[in-house]
């Protein structure tokens, strides 16, 4: 079930400045064997990975065990009002085009987490990748199977209003 609410900041004189709506959005990722350690290995490295230490300078692929975990202190840490980039679907999803491991986190963690239009913003597809590979019966690439899923995300969305 869907849940929107609506937040408003106010300027000195009163007026609204910024509005956050904040709600549950559908969204589809894609991941594989090189962008994520749960399709390499068959577990996810949320779950087996508990309290760690790696230096920040070291460079992780997105298929290593301590990837997710260390993405996930960032997202909870310094990077926690970094967006996701979606583009809605006229199917009522929405495809995750920039991010999609912090999508997964942000679902599996319950973490609300900033959402934006990629783009100009203007941009829709009629169906997202589930729903389209649904409709029309397409054989998964090898390669990718059980890689397009369907995740439920806690977004914000900001919208910046001028005052009149």
């Amino acid at each position: 079930m869907c849940g929107v609410w609506y937040d408003s900041s106010e300027n000195k004189k009163g007026e609204s400045t910024t509005e956050k709506i904040k709600g549950i959005l559908e969204t589809t990722i894609q991941l594989g064997k090189n962008s994520c350690y749960f399709m390499k290995s068959g577990k996810c490295s949320l779950s087996v990975v508990g309290d760690f230490y790696i230096s920040p300078t070291v460079r992780l692929a997105p298929s290593d065990l301590l990837y997710c975990p260390r993405l996930y202190q960032q997202m909870t840490g310094k990077d926690k009002g970094k967006a996701i980039n979606i583009v809605p679907c006229e199917c009522g999803h929405a495809e995750v085009v920039s991010g999609p491991q912090r999508a997964c986190i942000a679902s599996q963690k319950r973490l609300t987490v900033p959402v934006a239009a990629a783009g100009e913003g203007d941009e829709t597809y009629p169906l997202c990748s589930v729903c389209g590979s649904q409709m029309t019966f397409d054989e998964a690439d090898v390669s990718q199977v059980g890689g397009v899923r369907i995740v439920t995300v806690h977004a914000i969305i900001e919208r910046s209003e001028k005052p009149e």
